[in-house]
C-alpha cells in the first residue's frame, strides 16, 4: 500500500485558507521548548467517536508519565469526555461544538479560557490520515509556544508535523509518534484504560444476577459492513452454551431488533441486555468472562475495561485498530468454528478484568 493510498483526500481550499488565517492570527515561536520547560500540555481530540476518544487516552497518559511535573489536559467531545474522567493525572476539558451556534456566548467563553491557559505545547491528536479543521483550529488557538500534529497537507501550520506511521503499526502506538515533536523519544505505550463502569457495578451485578461467567455479544456497528452476520452471533451463542457459557446481547441506539433477532435465533442460549449508556455498558463488560464484538467503539471500551475481547474484523485493514496482549484476539471475517476456537482460548486463560491503576 502506498503512502498516498493510506490517506484521505487532503484538506480543501477553504480549510487551508482558514488554517493559514489562524496561523497568522496566533503566531508561535520557532524554537521548540525543552521537555523540562513544558508545564502545561494540551491534547486535542474533539470528534464524537467513542473509539477515537478512548484511543487518545494512552497518549495523554504517556505525556503524564514522561512529564511528571506538568499539567496534562485532554480536550474531548462533551458526549465522550466521561471515558477519560477520573484517570489520575489527567484533566478533561469537555468541548461542545454545537455551542458555536446554539450558545455562542458560552462557546466564546470556552475559547477565551482555552487561550488564556497559555499551554506550552499542544498536541493535535486527530486522525493522522484525515485533516480535522475543528481539531486544528482549537489546537492553534490554545498553543502559545509549540504545536504538534500529523502531516496532512497544511504547510507551516504545525511547529512539528509528524509524517504518517509505518503501514503495520497499530493505532495506539502510531498516536504516540506525535511525542517526537516534543522531543520525547521511545516513550512506553501505557495501557488503554477507563474508569467507566466502576460506579455501576451494583447495577451490573443485579442485571446479571451476580453471574460473571457470561459472554457479552455486541453485534452492532455504526457501519453495516462492519457487522458480523446475526446468524453467526446466534450460532456462536449456541456453541458457547454447550461449553457452559451463557450469552448476553448488548445493543445501542437502533440495534434492539438486531439483539432480539440474535437472542431468538440462539434457542435460549442468549438473552437481551437492558438499555445501556456507555457507563452501564462498561459495567457489563467488566463482569463478562468474554466480550465478542465487531470493529466498533465498544471493542475499544471492552479492552479499556480489561475484559477478554474477541474482535471480529470485516477486513484486514482493521488490524491497525486492535490491541496488544493475551486478553485480546482479532479475526478477519471468521466462520463460527474459527470464532469459537478463539473464544475458547480466551476463556481458558481469562482472569478477572483489570482495573485502572490508581495514583
Amino acid at each position: 500500500m502506498t503512502r498516498g493510498a493510506r490517506l484521505d483526500h487532503p484538506p480543501g481550499l477553504a480549510a487551508r485558507l482558514l488554517a493559514r488565517l489562524a496561523a497568522r492570527m496566533f503566531p508561535l515561536p520557532q524554537t521548540r521548548p525543552r521537555p523540562e520547560e513544558l508545564r502545561r500540555v494540551l491534547v486535542v481530540r474533539p470528534d464524537d467517536r467513542v473509539g477515537n476518544a478512548l484511543l487518545t487516552i494512552p497518549l495523554a497518559l504517556a505525556l503524564r508519565d514522561a512529564l511528571p511535573g506538568a499539567r496534562i489536559d485532554l480536550l474531548l467531545a462533551r458526549r465522550r469526555a466521561a471515558v477519560a474522567e477520573g484517570l489520575a493525572g489527567i484533566r478533561v476539558l469537555p468541548f461542545e461544538k454545537t455551542d458555536a451556534f446554539r450558545h455562542p456566548l458560552r462557546f466564546l467563553r470556552f475559547l477565551r479560557a482555552l487561550r488564556r491557559t497559555a499551554y506550552d505545547a499542544v498536541v493535535d491528536a486527530a486522525h493522522w490520515h484525515a485533516f480535522s479543521l475543528t481539531s486544528a483550529l482549537l489546537s492553534r488557538l490554545a498553543a502559545r509556544r509549540w504545536l504538534v500534529g500529523a502531516d496532512r497537507g497544511v504547510t507551516g501550520f504545525y511547529s512539528h508535523a509528524e509524517p504518517p506511521p509505518p503501514p503495520d503499526m497499530r493505532e495506539r502506538e502510531a498516536k504516540l509518534l506525535l511525542l517526537r515533536g516534543l522531543g520525547l523519544l521511545e516513550v512506553p505505550a501505557p495501557a488503554l484504560q477507563t474508569t467507566l463502569g466502576l460506579l455501576h457495578a451494583a447495577w451490573a451485578d443485579e442485571v446479571t444476577r451476580g453471574a460473571a461467567g457470561f459472554a457479552a455479544l455486541n453485534p452492532g456497528a455504526r457501519k453495516a459492513d462492519h457487522r458480523w452476520p446475526a446468524e453467526r452471533f446466534a450460532a456462536l451463542a449456541r456453541a458457547l452454551r454447550d461449553r457452559g457459557v451463557p450469552s448476553l446481547v448488548t445493543w445501542g441506539p437502533g440495534e434492539e431488533d438486531l439483539a432480539r433477532a440474535i437472542a431468538e435465533g440462539s434457542g435460549g442460549a442468549a438473552s437481551v441486555a437492558p438499555p445501556t449508556d456507555l457507563a452501564r455498558l462498561a459495567a457489563l463488560f467488566r463482569r463478562a468472562a468474554l466480550v465478542v464484538t465487531n470493529d466498533t467503539g465498544p471493542m475499544h471500551l471492552a479492552a479499556a475495561c480489561g475484559a477478554p475481547v474477541l474482535a471480529l474484523l470485516h477486513a484486514s485493514e482493521g488490524v491497525r485498530w486492535v490491541h496488544p496482549g493475551p486478553r485480546f484476539a482479532a479475526l478477519v471475517a471468521p466462520g463460527v468454528p474459527e470464532a469459537l476456537a478463539a473464544a475458547e482460548r480466551l476463556l481458558d486463560r481469562a482472569v478477572s478484568a483489570a482495573e485502572p491503576a490508581r495514583r
